[in-house]
């Protein structure tokens, strides 16, 4: 009995206490330093476009600062395929295994790369860059700190840094843990949701003590108590929902029309020449339109003061829609959350000020709407309803309206449902996929399994191990038919079938979790 407790808090309490911990601290200072950067480079961003702007004879010298800032942008994006993209769809790839990415370079060279984006202005947010770089500490506490028979904790620790990652940029704790679960993983774990628990904690401890002494700040927009509405008007958060739900469709379509063009272009063009292109174009394209640039932040706080008219949040959304959506399938380091929420919030603005002077609304329930869209796009378009609700409650001031938030989002996301799209974020890991791949098809193995001593499977249920994506587990053979053995033991036989695209990688990854496998099991695992 005694043995048994030992071995359960040496292989399992103390690794998930001792990793988490770390993981979370490492990240809220990492991250916060980058955020600290990433604001001072955005203020410098603005002030340039703002002495051009009354200034038009340097117009010639902006657009050369932004290629030559586009070429080093190319330089290190050609050298460094990690830092390419999304943040959060890379990280939700190489959590579930179907991309590698060197996690030192993304703690060190994606932040250079994602303050060259803010420089310029791409409309990309700061988000996603502070998601893969925890989820990079993770995977680098592991490595350094985690002797060989910890390695099978590496995806739960880079979970539980990405998390801390995502609360910390957003400073949403809760909506972070719920994240991990609706969107990273797709399943719920207990050992996952300790994980994640107890990196969120410790993240938001560390950025909670920075900011006490002036360094960083804990929120991420400055919105009033919002009053609750009346029954009568339930009508309003379906019409946002609705229309939420058909600009989010929408969205997606158009990022399926703008990466197969851009698709098309890469193929003849390189990321040197189209980089700094894209650039240039933004650069111009910023002069004339000031809301177009940046992360999306600032244009979030105008749409709640409403300080942009009805036509204005049309324009917005269609030049803001396009530009992200280059910028992401060209592979420029940038978030794709912040812009995100920025388009949720012009349509809820839209819906706001056509509910107003139709007579519908007040114009005190202008910033519900406005949060009510917010959710609603988000929980559609990147098919997060759970998380998209309790952001909305946790940060957005919708603690008096937990009805209206979930009946916007949960009707955004049944007419984006009908329409038979995938979501967002699963479209921009296909296309990584298939930028790694280069036209390669996975190798499908069926190979089965032998549970060594003292693995990391031992003990655990089958349902809490994270096996590699596309995995799927045939049949568990227990060798010892013991009722006091608690979930896997010694000796079990487990098949599993799954495809991947590196079986040597995803081999290792098997035996981080279930123990080194013989020689002729290893030759099935690498055909």
């Amino acid at each position: 009995m005694h043995k048994r407790l030992y071995n359960h808090i040496k292989t399992l309490l103390f690794p998930c206490l001792a990793f988490s911990v770390v993981a979370g601290f490492l990240s809220a200072v990492i991250i916060t330093v980058f955020k600290i950067l990433a604001e001072n480079v955005i203020h410098l961003s603005n002030t340039l476009y703002g002495a051009v702007r009354t200034n038009p004879i340097y117009l010639p010298l902006l657009i050369l600062g932004a290629v030559s800032v586009g070429l080093v942008a190319s330089l290190v994006l050609t050298h460094s395929r990690s830092c390419r993209g999304g943040g959060i769809p890379t990280s939700v790839a190489a959590i579930r295994g179907i991309v590698s990415f060197r996690w030192y370079a993304s703690i060190f060279v994606l932040p250079f790369s994602a303050l060259l984006t803010f420089l310029c202005g791409l409309p990309l947010g700061t988000e996603g860059p502070c998601v893969q770089m925890g989820t990079a500490v993770g995977n680098g506490v592991i490595t350094c700190l985690g002797s060989k028979k910890h390695k099978g904790w590496r995806r739960y620790i880079m979970t539980g840094g990405a998390s801390a990652g995502f609360s910390v940029a957003t400073s949403s704790p809760i909506a972070a843990i719920i994240f991990s679960m609706e969107e990273l993983h797709k399943k719920f774990s207990p050992i996952l949701l300790t994980v994640v628990s107890l990196s969120v904690i410790s993240a938001q401890v560390t950025t909670q003590i920075f900011a006490s002494i002036g360094i960083g700040s804990v929120g991420l927009f400055e919105i009033p108590e919002i009053a609750a509405i009346s029954p009568k008007i339930f009508f309003a958060p379906l019409l946002v929902g609705i229309v939420c739900g058909l600009g989010s469709i929408l969205f997606t379509r158009l990022y399926h029309c703008i990466d197969k063009i851009m698709h098309a272009i890469l193929k003849k063009l390189p990321v040197k020449v189209v980089i700094p292109l894209l650039f240039a174009c933004v650069s111009v394209i910023g002069y004339f339109l000031s809301d177009s640039l940046g992360t999306g932040h600032t244009l979030t706080d105008r749409v709640f003061r409403a300080e942009i008219t009805w036509y204005g949040l049309i324009l917005l959304f269609l030049i803001r829609a396009v530009l992200m959506i280059v910028s992401n399938t060209s592979g420029a380091t940038g978030g794709i959350f912040l812009p995100t929420i920025a388009f949720g919030a012009l349509l809820g603005g839209l819906c706001a000020e056509a509910m107003i002077a139709l007579g519908l609304v007040g114009a005190e329930h202008y910033i519900l709407m406005v949060v009510l869209g917010i959710s609603a796009f988000l929980g559609a378009t990147s098919r997060i309803p759970i998380t998209a609700c309790v952001f909305a409650v946790e940060s957005l001031g919708g603690t008096n309206n937990v009805l209206s938030v979930i009946i916007a989002t949960i009707v955004a996301l049944l007419v984006v449902e009908s329409s038979g799209l995938e979501d967002f974020t699963d479209s921009v890991i296909k296309a990584k996929v298939r930028s790694i791949s280069k036209g390669k098809e996975p190798t499908v193995i069926e190979v089965p399994l032998t549970v060594n001593r003292a693995s990391f499977a031992v003990g655990k249920e089958l349902q809490d191990i994270l096996w590699p994506t596309s995995c799927v587990v045939i049949s568990v053979k227990h060798t010892v038919d013991n009722h006091e053995t608690i979930g896997i033991s010694e000796g079990d036989v487990i098949t599993v079938r799954y495809k991947t695209y590196n079986p040597v990688a995803t081999a290792e990854e098997f035996e981080c979790l279930v123990g080194v496998q013989s020689e002729h099991i290893k030759s099935l695992m690498n055909p």
